[in-house]
């Protein structure tokens, strides 16, 4: 009775060491999948369009025929990072995230308004007014707006990083953590085994002779 109490203590010992680690490995694993490579993958993405766009905005101050500058124009409107953010914001889980996201999402909204502005004065010829906004506050504009993406791709870097790190550890040590399991109960069941035989030992010894 007691060897299998003992073989049930290691069993359930080893499942539950086993248990803990598959259930920390799944939940790091998915958080890596579903959130931060996506999250990575949209933002730097989307900054990879910001750019871009803002090139080819520059270019429209340099002499273009009318068409050329409307081909440009529709480049720009084209080539739009809005369904990049709307996927990243489906890939949002944690305050810290959600809170960086929003900075974002209204440092583009001002960024936004000058490239309108900008984009009307450009489609009307008038360069020089063009040229004078793009320099100035579409330019500040678009510091603030690269930061807070940028922002987002740095966060979800270190998120990937730091999950990283924690799947590796975890996929380490969890076979040390169960073989100790396993010699500490394997341990403990020797030396109560022994104790049981000594003590057979004992009583076989004080019982009198025939």
């Amino acid at each position: 009775m007691i060897v299998g109490a003992l073989a049930a203590a290691i069993f359930l010992a080893v499942a539950g060491a086993g248990w803990f680690t598959v259930r920390e490995l799944h939940e790091y694993s998915s958080k890596l999948v579903v959130d931060t490579l996506p999250g990575l993958v949209d933002s730097g993405l989307a900054g990879e369009r910001m750019h871009d766009n803002r090139h080819t905005m520059h270019d429209m101050l340099f002499p273009h025929t009318a068409a050329e500058r409307a081909q440009m124009i529709q480049l720009v409107k084209t080539n739009t990072t809005d369904p990049l953010w709307r996927d990243y914001s489906a890939s949002i889980f944690e305050p810290v995230d959600l809170q960086n996201y929003q900075a974002m999402m209204l440092a583009r909204s001002n960024y936004l308004q000058g490239c309108d502005q900008f984009l009307d004065l450009v489609s009307a010829g008038k360069i020089d007014e063009a040229t004078v906004l793009f320099n100035g506050e579409t330019s500040r504009r678009f510091q603030d707006y690269n930061a807070a993406a940028k922002n987002l791709f740095d966060y979800n870097m270190r998120q990937g990083i730091d999950r990283g790190k924690i799947i590796l550890e975890t996929a380490t040590y969890a076979p040390w953590v169960i073989a100790g399991v396993c010699v500490l109960m394997f341990g403990f069941g020797l030396l109560l085994g022994l104790r049981l035989v000594l003590s057979g030992a004992k009583l076989t010894r004080r019982q009198p002779g025939p």
